[in-house]
This record gives C-alpha cells, sequence and structure tokens, in this order.
C-alpha cells in the first residue's frame, strides 16, 4: 500500500510556524509581555532589554500573578483565562485573548518565570526552553510575575539573521512601549536598555505623561480633545502646528485603551487640520475612542493591531468632528517665529549688494572632470550643445573664487545670464530662453556630493564657534545614534551631551549657520521613514534640499556661474532628487506664438 504524503505537524514545529505570525522581532515580544501585566491588572511594570532584546527581554509586574497549574498551562497554545465561550468575542475588553503568544515566544527562545499569587510567600519557578519545561519550583517572591524571555530566535538561526542591528530593533521596543506609557498614564513604567534607566515614569494623567516621554518643550503646545456622539466618545490630546513633524512616528490612536493603525481613521485626523498642516507634515496625537465592543473586530490579525468597523464611515466622521471642534475652540493658530536669517536678508536695500551668508557654489575642477566642465561661455560638451546656449561677449577663462568679488558694471553688460526675483536664473539660448531654478539646481549638486562624501571623500565642516545643544526625544536620540556614520561623512560633529541631549559642534560647510538644528530634526524623521537600500538617498536628498540655496537667496553673478557649473556637472542636471524639473525651456516658437507673430 502506497504511504500517504499528508502529515500532521508535531506541536514543536507548529509552535515554531505559529510563532512566526506572532513574534516577528524583539518588539512583538515586548508587546505581548507588557499586555499580559496590563490584563493582569499591574500598576507598575518594569521592562528590561538587552542587546535590542536579542539576548534579554525582562518584564516584572505586580499583577495578579499565577498560580503554578496556570503557570504550567500558560505555554500551551490557546490557553488563555480571558475567554471562554465564543460570544466573549463579541465583547472582548482585555489586550489578549487568543492564547498564542506565549507558546510562540517559548517555542523560539529560553525562558524564566517566577509567579505568585496574593497571600503567598512562594512563587512558582519555571523554566523553558525551545517550548520544553526543563524545570519547575518554588522560589522567594512577591506579588506579580517576572517573564526573562533569552536568546531569542535561538534555535531558528534563519530568523536570528534577518534582525536588525541592536539599535535598530530597541528602536522598535522603543515604539511599542510609547504606546503603553501613553495609553495606560495610571501606570508606573521603568524602562532599562543594558542596565542603565531610560525612562521613570510614575503614574500620573496623560497630559503630564505627554510631557514625561517628549520632553518640556511640548507642554504650552497640547490641545485637549473631549467629544462625544452617539456612536462613542473621542478624548486625548492633539499637538498645534509647533509639534507638526515629517513623520508619522509621534501618532497614536487607542480603540478601548487598545493601540490600532487605521488609514482612515488617521486621515480623519489629518484632514480635519486642513490647511493649517503644511505639505509633508504630520501632526502629533494620542486619541483614546471608546466604541461598543460590539460594533468592532479586533480578531483580524494576530497582532491584533488591525480592527474592523461595523460603520467605519460612522467612525470617521466622529474623530473628524473631535479634532476639528478642538482646534476652533483653542483657536489654533500659527505662533510667528522671526527668523533672523531671513529678517536680515529682506531687510536690504534693493541698490545694495546682498550681505546674505549663504555658501557660494564652487566650480567643478577642470582636472578631476574635463569631460563634464562647463566653461562660463556654456559651451558644453556635445550632449549639453542640445540646450543651445549663446556664450556671452567676454570669454571667462578662470574659475572665480568661492566668495568673488562684485562684478563691473561692464562684465554685468556683457554677461547673457539674470535672476529673476532672486528665484530663477535665466538666459537666452539658440532656440529661445532658458530658465533655471536656483534651489533645485543647488539642490541637485549638493545631493551628488552628499553621496559621493558617504563613499570616500572626507567631508569639509565648518566648526561652531558656539556649538548648539539640542534636546531631543528618546527615538530621536536613538535614530541619530542609529545615523551618526552618515551624518558624519556629510561633515556633521554631533556627540552625546546627557540624557537625550546631544551638542552640535561642527556642521557641514554647505549648510547655513543658524538653521543647523532643524535640518537635523528633518533629517532624522526621514531616516525613520527610510527603508533599505535607499536610506542614504533619502538622508543625501534631505540633507541637499535644506541645505541648499533658497528661493529669495540673491546670488552674485559670479555664484550664478558657479552654480550653473556645477549644476552641468552633475550626472542629471535635468531633475532634483525629489523629480522636479530644475530646467524649463521656452521654445522662440512659443514666444512668437505669445506676441501673435506667426
Amino acid at each position: 500500500m502506497t504511504e500517504g504524503k499528508i502529515k500532521v505537524l508535531s506541536e514543536s514545529l507548529s509552535n515554531k510556524i505559529a510563532a512566526g505570525e506572532v513574534i516577528d522581532r524583539p518588539s512583538s515580544v515586548v508587546k505581548e509581555l507588557v499586555e499580559n501585566a496590563i490584563d493582569a491588572e499591574a500598576i507598575s511594570i518594569t521592562v528590561i532589554v538587552r542587546d535590542g532584546g536579542k539576548s534579554l527581554i525582562q518584564v516584572i509586574d505586580n499583577g495578579s500573578g499565577m498560580i503554578e497549574t496556570d503557570a504550567i498551562l500558560a505555554f500551551e497554545r490557546h490557553s488563555t483565562s480571558k475567554i471562554s465561550r465564543v460570544e466573549d468575542l463579541n465583547r472582548i475588553e482585555t489586550m489578549g485573548f487568543r492564547g498564542e503568544a506565549l507558546a510562540s515566544i517559548g517555542s523560539v527562545s529560553r525562558i524564566e518565570l517566577k509567579a505568585c499569587i496574593a497571600g503567598e510567600v512562594a512563587a512558582t519557578s519555571l523554566e523553558l526552553e525551545g517550548g520544553i519545561i526543563k524545570n519547575v519550583g518554588k522560589a522567594a517572591g512577591k506579588q506579580g510575575t517576572s517573564l526573562a524571555i533569552k536568546n531569542l530566535f535561538f534555535n531558528t538561526p534563519a530568523r536570528r539573521k534577518f534582525l536588525k542591528s541592536d539599535i535598530a530593533e530597541y528602536r522598535h521596543i522603543l515604539q511599542v512601549m510609547h504606546r503603553y506609557f501613553l495609553s495606560y498614564p495610571e501606570i508606573s513604567f521603568h524602562f532599562f536598555k543594558n542596565d542603565d534607566e531610560i525612562f521613570n515614569l510614575p503614574a500620573t494623567g496623560l497630559r503630564q505623561r505627554v510631557i514625561q516621554v517628549y520632553g518640556d518643550r511640548v507642554r504650552e503646545h497640547l490641545v485637549e480633545v473631549k467629544f462625544e456622539h452617539a456612536n462613542g466618545t473621542v478624548t486625548g490630546l492633539i499637538g498645534d502646528m509647533d509639534l507638526f513633524r515629517r513623520s508619522r512616528g509621534d501618532q497614536f490612536l487607542f480603540l478601548n485603551r487598545r493601540f490600532i493603525q487605521n488609514k482612515s481613521i488617521s486621515w480623519s485626523v489629518i484632514n480635519a487640520y486642513h490647511t493649517m498642516l503644511p505639505k509633508g507634515s504630520y501632526p502629533f496625537y494620542a486619541l483614546f475612542l471608546q466604541v461598543n465592543p460590539e460594533v468592532i473586530d479586533v480578531n483580524v490579525h494576530p497582532s491584533k493591531i488591525e480592527v474592523r468597523f461595523e460603520n467605519e464611515r460612522a467612525i470617521f466622521g466622529m474623530v473628524y468632528r473631535a479634532v476639528k471642534e478642538a482646534l476652533l475652540s483653542n483657536s489654533v493658530i500659527p505662533v510667528l517665529h522671526t527668523d533672523p536669517v531671513r529678517q536680515e536678508f529682506e531687510t536690504i536695500s534693493m541698490e545694495k549688494p546682498s550681505t546674505r551668508q549663504h555658501t557660494a557654489p564652487e566650480r567643478p575642477n577642470k582636472q578631476s572632470s574635463p569631460q563634464k566642465k562647463m566653461a562660463f561661455q556654456f559651451e558644453f560638451r556635445k550632449e549639453k550643445r542640445a540646450l543651445g546656449f549663446i556664450p556671452g561677449q567676454n570669454e571667462v577663462d578662470s574659475a572665480p573664487s568661492a566668495a568673488p568679488e562684485p562684478p563691473s558694471g561692464a562684465m554685468l553688460e556683457t554677461v547673457s545670464v539674470w535672476q529673476l526675483h532672486n528665484k530663477f536664473i535665466f538666459s537666452q539660448i539658440k532656440s529661445g530662453l532658458i530658465i533655471i531654478d536656483q534651489h533645485l539646481a543647488h539642490e541637485r549638486v549638493l545631493y551628488e556630493k552628499a553621496l559621493q562624501s558617504f563613499e570616500n571623500m572626507r567631508p569639509v565642516a565648518q566648526q561652531q564657534l558656539f556649538p548648539k545643544t539640542v534636546e531631543l526625544s528618546p527615538d530621536d536620540f536613538e535614530t541619530l545614534l542609529e545615523m551618526q556614520f552618515y551624518l558624519t561623512k556629510l561633515g556633521f560633529v554631533v556627540r552625546e551631551f546627557g540624557k537625550f541631549t546631544v551638542i552640535i559642534e561642527a556642521v557641514p560647510a554647505e549648510l547655513h549657520l543658524r538653521n543647523e538644528e532643524k535640518v537635523l530634526r528633518e533629517m532624522i524623521d526621514d531616516f525613520k521613514e527610510s527603508k533599505e537600500p535607499d536610506i542614504r538617498e533619502r538622508i543625501a536628498a534631505t540633507f541637499s534640499c535644506k541645505s541648499a540655496i533658497k528661493a529669495g537667496d540673491k546670488l552674485k553673478t559670479g555664484e550664478i556661474i558657479a552654480l550653473i557649473d556645477n549644476l552641468f556637472a552633475t550626472k542629471n542636471p535635468y531633475f532634483c532628487p525629489h523629480g522636479r524639473p530644475i530646467i524649463v525651456t521656452v521654445p522662440m516658437e512659443e514666444l512668437d506664438r505669445r506676441f501673435l507673430r506667426t
């Protein structure tokens, strides 16, 4: 008789497969263990991680604890104290209910558990390895549970090798912890990284918890939301315009105290800000939706982050109105922050040369790129002749210095290049008119220079006369440490200066002074949104955009010449790193048509 091919998988193998759905990285373990502590009604939770959670994740709580039989049973698949009947799925109010997490974690790690219930003096002690119980006994302990997860994925090397660096995994853990810090301000949290205390958060209210986590700088920029509707309630805090960021990291949506992600509801918040929100910016919010559990389905995915609503449109409208009314009732309008650099430029007399301090573009070295070198006469190599530039009457044989002297009146009369409204550069060409966006042109030059710096070049940095101290959120601080290599390559010299604080001692030569903190923060935001393998390109694009000459910057003739030379020495002089056109041509035929000459 032919033997069948289909077999029933062993329980051990089934658990390892199931672990892939529930536990994909150390932050998933932290999520499950903290939620267990919350469901156990703990009012104090301590989390300890080492090596990004790869070698140790320990969660200690003062919750209800477990007796020995429950402690053993907890590591069996689909064993839970949260539900017992099918009907219970329609009114879930606990964080966990599937009974899969501990079995999945246990199958891919070594576990040490200690649990004690109220009134007992001895705790249950239990050790597992790869899902197999190795030892059960008694130990001294106090009410609550301590779970230590060691050597995660030790028996699944293929899974372990796909983990990121310790810093990257730690950042994911920190993001998960932020959710519980904010959703349960009445619980005190202690959080340790490699034995260093990162957070010590006593129990408090939501507003004070946000300040504890993000620092005192957010205190005056939080707007309270309180809205009641037939579909439920919306409460929480949103940020005013000073808390806008370029990343979505500081957006928290809680449904019945459970963190969720829902594009529709998130869009309702963004839509409520409407024209107050600059393009590419995202507001801070920590919003709590309280909805009847019977009209939602949290059993969509093992992570329980995705949910379904019986009437999602109604929830969308409720959140939109809640945020909109909070913004209107608090008169959230922009606060004018005078930019001394911009003010300096705008008070300059039109008759006088600009004193605006920016780094003038340097012309490319003739020896280093003879094929790409473009003399001021606009004698490009063949492929650039397609633009048909008409050379000026005077030939310029030598490149100007980085800060050329103001051109003479005679030179101005003969040079066929001009700056329009301190925004565009234009010149006549054989076929008509060419217009160059000065910001985008400089952005392309700096972008390619930054990419070269990542490879082999030694950056040129300018030392700060008065180093800038910058206070960061814990997540931003860890992100900065992760991107330190790229910052150094660009020319930044940034060192730690206390807890979550750094000091900027030097910046790239191309960067305007007094703008370094803003550029650094936006680069951090972009790094968070980046995915391999485009991290270098994204950092270079952000840096070049924020460091480039801006619309409104008056350029000297020599600087215009150098900028054009540098632009046509790049690999792609026609589009900026974000895809916008740098050069626009207006054919003579179009000009003739406009003036009815045809």
